[in-house]
C-alpha cells in the first residue's frame, strides 16, 4: 500500500501504531530521534511521515517538520503530540495563523486511536497519488 516513517520516542506508541499500520497493509519504518528520521528519509523517501512533536528537544519535532516541508514539499506530514500541554496561549494562537510554524497536513493530539491514524494515513496516501 505504501511506506510510512513513524518518528516517535515512546516505544508503546510506536508498537501500537506499527501494528495498526502494518495490519492495514503499510510498510512501516521507525525512528526515535530526528537524526534517525533524517537518515531513514535519506535512504528512501516514505509516502507519509508520522511525527511526534516533542522528540530529542522541546522543538525538535517542529524543526524537523519545517526542514522536511522545505526539502520535500510534497511529502505529507502528520504530527502527533501532547504539545498543547506545553504551549502558551500566544503560541497556540500563532500556530493557527502561520503555516510555516507547523507545516503539516494533519495535527493530532495524543492519544490517537490507531483506527483514526490509519484513516488519516489512507487519506493522505490516496491524495498523493
Amino acid at each position: 500500500m505504501g511506506r510510512i516513517l513513524l518518528v516517535d520516542d515512546d516505544p508503546a506508541v510506536v508498537a501500537g501504531n506499527v501494528t495498526a499500520l502494518e495490519a492495514s497493509g503499510y510498510t512501516v519504518s521507525t525512528a526515535s530521534t530526528t537524526s534517525e528520521a533524517r537518515a531513514a528519509i535519506g535512504r528512501e523517501t516514505p509516502d507519509v511521515v508520522v511525527l511526534e512533536a516533542m522528540l530529542d528537544g522541546a522543538t525538535a519535532g517542529f524543526d524537523l517538520a519545517r526542514s522536511l516541508a522545505h526539502d520535500h514539499p510534497t511529502l505529507p506530514l502528520i504530527m502527533l503530540s501532547r504539545v498543547d500541554d506545553h504551549l502558551t496561549s500566544a503560541e497556540r494562537a500563532g500556530q493557527d495563523r502561520d503555516d510555516g510554524w507547523m507545516p503539516v497536513q494533519r495535527f493530532m493530539e495524543k492519544p490517537v486511536s490507531p483506527d483514526v491514524l490509519v484513516y488519516e494515513v489512507d487519506h493522505l496516501t490516496k491524495a498523493a497519488h
